[in-house]
């Protein structure tokens, strides 16, 4: 068996286990329209999706639009994640921000791609907010499938844009760890939505806010970092 037909058995298995905590939960096919688990599935696959069209895309056509717009995506991410941040503690954000950029910081050097560390920070980043997103997200179907359902369709567009801007980074670095930073981020969601949904754990806006700010900074450090190496070797003579 490949190792995308173990990727993807592992993924329907998980999905499989989720069902029968959302049965005791009592959220059925009947309360939205769609279970739960299949909510989960159809997140996970368009997040896949967006990583997907960068293993593609990359080494068949030409890089160099990819390239360009990568730090305008990782920036926006970052931006998001701060204003999410704002709005729940500014105290809380304006500690977990200076951490996020510190990460990127002091570890600069050490990685396996081209732009530093910038690809392993935002890998871990983007798989702690995705893990934070699975929390929320079956926390708050278990208390409104309906609300939980359209906090879904954003979370899949998201989770789209943040896994691409992952395999993106990734990419240089070969397929095989593109795609293994793709797994890592849907293994992260499906994580913290058993978490939220099997135990209910439940999140202070204070820690949901330093978490996120940590998210943004790290996001934001690394599309200016990787903008800037972009920038130089744009101006650098071959």
């Amino acid at each position: 068996m490949s190792s995308t037909a173990r990727c993807a058995a592992a993924a329907a298995h998980g999905v499989a286990l989720l069902s029968m905590p959302a049965s005791a939960h009592g959220v059925t096919a009947a309360t939205t329209g769609l279970s739960f688990p299949l909510v989960v599935a159809g997140i996970v696959f368009v997040s896949l999706l967006g990583g997907g069209v960068v293993l593609v895309a990359y080494g068949r056509v030409p890089w160099s639009t990819g390239r360009a717009t990568l730090p305008v995506l990782v920036f926006a991410l970052g931006a998001a994640a701060l204003t999410l941040a704002v709005t729940r503690s500014a105290a809380a954000t304006l500690v977990g921000l200076p951490v996020g950029v510190g990460i990127v910081y002091v570890a600069r050097d050490a990685a396996i791609t081209d732009c530093g560390t910038c690809a392993d920070a935002t890998l871990g980043a983007v798989t702690l907010h995705r893990g934070l997103e699975g929390v929320l997200l079956a926390t708050v179907y278990t208390a409104n499938a309906a609300l939980g359902l359209v906090g879904a369709l954003v979370v899949a567009g998201h989770a789209a844009a943040e896994t691409a801007a992952v395999a993106s980074l990734y990419a240089t670095a070969g397929r095989r760890y593109a795609l293994a930073a793709v797994v890592v981020i849907q293994m992260g969601f499906v994580v913290g939505v058993a978490a939220g949904w099997g135990v209910v754990i439940g999140v202070s806006p204070i820690a949901e806010a330093g978490l996120l700010a940590l998210v943004g900074g790290v996001l934001l450090a690394v599309g200016i970092r990787v903008g800037r190496r972009r920038h130089v070797a744009g101006v650098v003579p071959a």
